[in-house]
């Protein structure tokens, strides 16, 4: 027993002793931190009084001086999120109580001040949600008012056009399982056809799977011609190109021209578009379109619409495939929340002008159903499900026994993360389904895509 207390007395002593040593070699290392965190108190301190002193611009010039060590710190995070918006540094301030509603989302004052930010960054949707988010916490009298103040100032805003311009390039990758949605059959069955014996396919045929990229470019402006009326103009080009075989490679151009006005509740757009298809660098297709659509928002955000589509197809291929086109569609979208929903039902035409081509010649009916939802501060998911039903106006007598009847079921799913306001990652998956009469117009396709955008 004596023994043991003695070896447990030596033990305490020498490890006495070593921490004694190493602090008379090394005496500065118990002391650095102190003034370290004292500044970084003092700092914090000092940031917080220029803020409540309403001096934004020098305490966002402190704010940015200490930024690297100190993101992520709620102290710090509040009163640069402040500063930031009042020196019109609104990226930042995003970020900033974004961090903080993270932890804290039940945080009414974080939320009122994101919901400040997006307003001035014109995120009007998002910022509407939030604020409404704020009312449902019932804070007090001053920041309700408040509250309905920026509400009235997203409404008129709604009903007023503002001066816009936007660029945007997305780059993408991927790979289809059915680049040219063709059946994985390999002979057409005789019962379909006019000929007495099954048709083997060639190659080029059948369905290809291949790896692909894709660039695309979309440009718009929007100039107001008075408080209720616009005109803009867009452009989009669109290039992808397959790994397998360029046979299906696609090329498209469309170009915009519109007229925006308000009737009351309702904004009004009338378009003209022109679109160009080029397969494996060859023309294919060339669509002229006018196109008209409303949209009447309610009292709580949520919007009704409706829409109409009017064009012409030639497929410079073939002299007789002239088509003329006719869509409506009427379309609901939910109030803005952390779950979005639009849902459409639509139907339409496709006419051909020439007799011999009526086999291309079709009627069609289907809707829509898509979600978006917030899934964090930065990043969403979506989804959407469309089935369409067609009809065609004839039979193909030239090689079919049968008149082509086709359900289509198309989906997505995918994600977006925001990098910045500007740049973002995406990845996107979709499935598609066609059953026919005609095992020719039968496919399932498949398609995984990965890609950023960024965005002026």
């Amino acid at each position: 027993m004596l023994k043991s207390s003695l070896i447990m007395s030596f033990n305490s002593s020498l490890v006495l002793t070593l921490f004694f040593m190493l602090m008379v070699a090394h005496p500065s290392n118990a002391q650095d931190s102190t003034p370290d965190i004292q500044e970084t108190e003092k700092q914090l301190k000092q940031l917080e009084l220029l803020v409540n002193a309403r001096q934004f611009d020098q305490a966002y010039s402190l704010a940015s001086s200490i930024r690297n060590n100190e993101e992520g710190r709620p102290s710090f995070d509040f009163y640069y999120g402040l500063a930031a918006i009042e020196t019109g540094h609104f990226d930042e301030a995003l970020f900033a109580f974004e961090r903080l509603l993270f932890y804290q989302p039940n945080n009414p004052r974080y939320r009122l001040e994101l919901a400040r930010v997006h307003f001035y960054l014109r995120n009007l949707k998002r910022s509407e949600s939030e604020f409404k988010q704020v009312l449902k916490q019932n804070p007090p009298a001053p920041v309700r008012n408040n509250v309905k103040t920026f509400l009235d100032k997203i409404a008129e805003l709604y009903r007023q056009v503002e001066p816009e311009f936007m660029l945007a390039l997305d780059l993408a990758g991927g790979y289809d399982s059915n680049i040219n949605s063709a059946t994985s059959e390999d002979e057409l069955p005789q019962e379909e056809l006019i000929f007495p014996v099954d048709i083997v396919l060639s190659e080029d045929a059948k369905e290809t799977a291949s790896a692909y990229w894709s660039t695309l470019i979309h440009f718009a402006y929007l100039r107001p011609i008075s408080k209720t009326q616009s005109l803009d103009v867009r452009a989009i080009y669109n290039k992808r190109a397959n790994s397998e075989t360029s046979l299906y490679d696609l090329d498209t151009l469309i170009a915009e021209g519109a007229y925006g006005f308000f009737t009351g509740p309702i904004r009004w757009r009338l378009t003209g578009r022109y679109q160009s298809v080029l397969l494996d660098s060859e023309s294919f297709l060339s669509t002229l379109s006018f196109l008209g659509n409303g949209r009447w928002r309610q009292p709580n955000g949520a919007s009704y619409g409706i829409g109409f589509n009017l064009g012409q197809s030639e497929y410079d291929d073939n002299p007789n495939g002239d088509i003329q086109q006719m869509q409506y569609k009427f379309t609901y979208q939910s109030p803005p929340k952390k779950s979005n929903w639009t849902i459409s039902a639509f139907f339409g035409l496709d006419d051909a002008k020439e007799s011999i081509n009526k086999y291309n010649g079709k009627s069609y009916q289907g809707f829509s159903v898509q979600q978006t939802t917030l899934h964090t501060q930065r990043s969403s998911y979506y989804w959407m499900i469309n089935i369409t039903a067609s009809e065609y106006d004839a039979i193909n007598t030239a090689l079919y026994s049968k008149l082509r009847e086709d359900i289509s079921l198309h989906s997505t799913l995918g994600w977006r993360y925001n990098i910045t306001s500007k740049l973002s990652f995406r990845n996107d998956y979709s499935a598609s389904y066609q059953d026919s009469s005609l095992e020719a117009n039968t496919y399932q396709r498949f398609k995984a895509e990965l890609g950023i955008t960024y965005r002026m």
